[in-house]
């Protein structure tokens, strides 16, 4: 019945929510931004997650995970790595890297450059393409082939949800307290950020 399958649409957002709180470089990418630049550029890279996760949402609703039984995923996961190396790099406390140096990376980071690296660090994650199956293919397998509007609904509603808890995190991230004790601290919050993408890297490489 159509009342079971909006409740499993609900369902399955609000488990996306949730679990955008997981480790993972998405959820480290978004919360420095908001930390460092603040909401407007912590939206900016979650429109870009958020595109990326668009395009690998749709791809379970239609083709099921089999991408990542493709001969060249291996690649893709190469890439991955290279990029996460690449924004722990630019992550990395700027007062270790020179004063010239932070001031001109500073500069560079425009908002559709930050959508940019924001689509770049979700869709080279096909590991995501796993993370979305897990939870879409029971209900699709369930409703999709009663009714031909819920995969699409489905890929909506994700992509929706998923900017939504980006803005909420992002958020609260701008609470005084938080910000107070990110701005006291930023040295080292900024080398925890980096270092732990650095690893989520090291982990790609040897998967």
């Amino acid at each position: 019945m159509m009342t079971d399958a909006l409740p499993s649409l609900a369902a399955v957002c609000g488990l996306l929510v949730l679990s955008q709180l997981s480790p993972g470089p998405d959820i480290y990418f978004v919360v420095h931004t908001a930390l460092s630049r603040g909401f407007r550029a912590a939206m900016a890279v979650a429109a870009g997650i958020c595109t990326g996760f668009c395009v690998q949402a749709t791809l379970v609703c239609t083709v099921g995970t089999g991408v990542m039984q493709q001969p060249w995923s291996r690649y893709v996961l190469y890439a991955a790595a290279a990029w996460l190396l690449y924004l722990a790099w630019r992550i990395f406390p700027r007062s270790l890297r020179g004063a010239d140096m932070a001031s001109s990376r500073s500069t560079a980071a425009t908002l559709p450059g930050m959508v940019w690296q924001g689509f770049l660090c979700n869709i080279l994650n096909v590991k995501c393409l796993l993370f979305i199956g897990g939870l879409c293919m029971g209900p699709l397998g369930q409703y999709a082939g009663q009714y031909p509007w819920y995969a699409p609904a489905l890929v909506v509603s994700l992509t929706l949800t998923a900017l939504a808890g980006w803005a909420l995190w992002s958020g609260l991230l701008q609470w005084a307290p938080v910000r107070r004790a990110y701005a006291a601290h930023a040295a080292a919050i900024d080398a925890v950020f980096s270092l732990v993408l650095a690893a989520f890297a090291v982990l790609l490489l040897f998967d």
